[in-house]
């Protein structure tokens, strides 16, 4: 027999009841959708109130945790219902593991009317040379009190990921920057306000997921660096906050690092595979919790992500990231239906039997099951958190969430207009990604009491382009703004969401050929021009020729509906402000941006 590492022969019999509660402690399940008949495939009903099956399968399989997403989120009340009804499930009266994604910016689950987003990471690195780790204190700090808020105790954030890949279409904007030190210097202080106000932090995704062209929703991506390159760019963070900060969890990467182990596995197609990070022992036992000296949770990314799931079978990929030292195998099934408990309780009757026929230990997992239960009993002896009103606490957070859109607002390369403008006085064409964004520039200039002479806006949307270029003939000013790159699952949940989404008339990479085109035009006919980069700036460098000026606002959030700004943002407020002169450009660059000549940009 070929054991997996961890496996030992001649193990002592083990009550197999036991057995099944420690296995269900370390399995944490989504439960996004339900539908009492029919099909997974066939189910897109959001779950948001508590169903019996699900809540006996909880208690029944003793699992010690659940993930929500933005599908069981709609209110606060709603919400805090459904956290309630979750925490009586638990098997043991202590608190379940009911953990997010609210990393903030893009990757933001909780209903932003009620939530503010902010900008997300990489704004927050903007502004580490201006303002310290201020925002990222205060965003953290913010954060963990909405959760606290709604009963939700685990945060599947920061991102330590240090995104030197311009192309990464899974993490850029959810990165600090791509300098090592500073990723550590603000995601240690974002974890360290999290986990002071109450919320468990999880630094992810180890051991990185920077340098990567492959979203591992829809792929496994390879990380080639050489072991210096990882040690001083990819695993430094995370040393950093292991010695520092105590972070409650370890997210693990489904990432091949070659230089980090090379050994392969078998594929459910019989293929042999690198083995990603998420299933390798010597990623998450040697290096993580025994040369780095990890002692928290080791939890998986989630296993039905492409990136495990197309190589592997869900037991199969449970069983080998259990060997590997996981703690927590996250979404190893997705939860839909009835017959998805039955699939559940089927998979770990495959995990008993692998600790059973010695292809897992069973005393590692019984440790491994008590580190879950002792986190969950800190969370039962640190009790429930002081809870912010709701209203002082939107009003703070929208606050929040306009400074950090104006301090990390930043000024690209050199300045080719004389500032500030006077936009009473000038004929303007707003070039936007869609028609709600033509709205949240228009409502800024309402908002600064701005009434130009003319105004209008046009959209990526179309190749039919005709009425922009008669419209930017008639212009004195154009400005220009982009959404890059495309959406990820990441944003959105799982590879389901994505694929669910319409298609675009023009891909992204099009509409910035299309914007391209246009302020070229504008530029022919002697307008001043502005480029916004609405998300990551990397684009920015393909409008040095045609933009007068350019910016980056690192996101493109709007704020809550209201009748008077339904499409509001505070990245549009802060440009407009710029512009007028009543907002500074505080924030620098956190990404290098190259030029055509190969020219480090940076500002």
């Amino acid at each position: 027999m070929t054991l997996s590492a961890g496996g030992c022969m001649g193990q002592k019999p083990v009550d197999q009841q036991e057995l099944r509660r420690q296995i269900g402690q370390k399995l944490m399940i989504d439960l996004r959708h339900f539908c009492a008949q029919g099909s997974s495939a066939e189910c897109k009903t959001d779950l948001t109130v508590l169903p019996k099956e699900f809540a006996d399968a909880i208690t029944g399989l003793h699992l010690g945790g659940v993930i929500l997403f933005a599908n069981n989120l709609k209110d606060q009340q709603q919400i805090r219902r459904l956290t309630a009804d979750l925490q009586q499930a638990s098997s043991d009266g202590l608190p379940l593991l009911i953990g997010i994604d609210q990393e903030g910016g893009r990757v933001a689950r909780l209903p932003t009317q009620e939530f503010p987003a902010f900008a997300g990471n990489m704004a927050i690195g903007a502004t580490l040379a201006s303002s310290g780790t201020r925002y990222a204190t205060e965003v953290g700090t913010a954060i963990a009190q909405q959760l606290n808020s709604l009963g939700i105790n685990l945060n599947f954030a920061p991102s330590l990921d240090v995104n030197n890949n311009p192309a990464n279409p899974v993490i850029n904007a959810r990165s600090f920057g791509d300098n090592a030190a500073a990723v550590a210097v603000a995601g240690g202080a974002m974890l360290s306000a999290m986990q002071k106000a109450g919320i468990l932090g999880t630094i992810k995704h180890f051991p990185g997921h920077g340098d990567t062209h492959v979203d591992s929703h829809t792929g496994l991506p390879l990380v080639e660096h050489d072991k210096a390159t990882v040690e001083a760019v990819d695993l430094y963070p995370f040393r950093q906050l292991i010695r520092q900060h105590q972070p409650a969890m370890v997210m693990t990467a489904h990432i091949q690092y070659p230089a980090l182990d090379n050994s392969s596995l078998m594929t459910k197609s019989g293929e042999a595979v690198i083995k990603p990070a998420t299933l390798s022992r010597t990623i998450l036992t040697d290096l993580l919790r025994e040369e780095m000296g990890f002692d928290g949770l080791i939890i998986t990314d989630a296993l039905n992500m492409a990136g495990i799931s197309q190589f592997f079978d869900p037991a199969q990929a449970v069983i080998e990231t259990f060997a590997a030292g996981a703690d927590i195998a996250l979404m190893p099934y997705e939860m839909k239906t009835p017959a998805d408990i039955k699939a559940l309780t089927g998979l770990i009757d495959q995990v008993v039997a692998a600790v059973q026929q010695g292809k897992l230990s069973a005393t590692e997992v019984a440790e491994s099951a008590q580190r879950v239960v002792r986190v969950r009993q800190q969370l039962s002896a640190k009790g429930q958190q002081a809870v912010v009103p709701d209203s002082t606490r939107l009003a703070r957070d929208l606050r929040l969430e306009q400074q950090l859109a104006e301090a990390s607002l930043t000024l690209v390369g050199q300045n080719k207009l004389q500032l500030p403008l006077n936009l009473a006085a000038l004929k303007l064409h707003l070039i936007a990604p869609d028609q709600t964004k033509c709205q949240s520039w228009l409502q800024a200039l309402t908002l600064w009491g701005v009434k130009p002479l003319s105004v209008t806006c046009s959209d990526l949307t179309s190749s039919e382009q005709n009425l922009a270029l008669q419209q930017i003939r008639q212009a004195d000013l154009v400005l220009g703004s982009l959404i890059s790159p495309a959406q990820s699952a990441a944003e959105l949940g799982v590879l389901a969401d994505l694929q669910a989404l319409p298609a675009m008339k023009l891909t992204v990479t099009e509409q910035k050929q299309l914007l391209q085109q246009l302020l070229q035009q504008a530029k022919v006919q002697g307008k001043q021009t502005v480029m916004v980069s609405l998300r990551t700036p990397y684009e920015l460098t393909d409008f040095a020729d045609s933009a007068d000026l350019r910016l980056a606002t690192y996101s493109y959030n709007q704020k809550p509906q209201t009748a008077v700004r339904p499409f509001s943002g505070p990245a549009y407020d802060a440009v407009i402000g710029f512009l007028l002169g009543k907002v500074q450009a505080q924030g620098q660059l956190p990404v290098s941006l190259l030029t055509k000549d190969n020219q480090v940009e940076r500002r």
